[in-house]
């Protein structure tokens, strides 16, 4: 079974959680890059973030590392902003880039979470499906603990999915 972790992150909480994952259960690791990545900082980001995600903006990303077609697993990772998956997820999601794949979601964020699941799930399912989700919160404060939490999610994931 071939395995990839997909992954945005805005400040590096949610990358360290996708390189965690795809070491531990030994996946090939994907990173989505915006053409034109937000250069807000500090509270501005929430307000421009939230923008995004109000606005339903799809931006381009940059070409993938790997195909992502080519797995049989795909672990998905976002921040959560303004209450779900930020703008480049979803436009990996909902442009057509996977078809019938499984995915296995995990998110990061600081509270206002409620939701992101169903959410995320609505974008996931017209062509993929959801096998599972992780929500993980205050990466920064609590990163060691955050890390041991989604290794042990991910390979428990990966356990059930292989004996499908």
């Amino acid at each position: 079974m071939k395995i990839a972790v997909v992954a945005y992150s805005f400040e590096g909480n949610t990358w360290k959680i996708a390189s965690a994952i795809a070491e531990s259960i030994h996946a090939d690791l994907i990173r989505l890059i915006p053409q034109k990545e937000m250069t807000s900082t500090g509270f501005s980001k929430y307000i421009w973030g939230g923008r995004q995600v109000v606005f339903g903006m799809k931006p381009k990303i940059e070409p993938l590392s790997h195909d992502p077609n080519q797995y049989d697993l795909i672990f998905l990772g976002s921040p959560i902003w303004a209450g779900t998956f930020a703008p480049p997820v979803k436009t990996f999601l909902e442009t057509g880039l996977i078809q019938e794949k499984a995915i296995a979601y995990f998110y990061t964020h600081e509270g206002g979470f409620k939701n992101a699941v169903a959410r995320a799930q609505k974008s996931i399912e017209p062509d993929n499906y959801l096998i599972g989700s992780l929500d993980l919160l205050n990466v920064m404060k609590n990163e060691e603990q955050c890390i041991q939490q989604a290794v042990a999610w991910a390979k428990e994931i990966l356990k059930q999915h292989s004996n499908v």
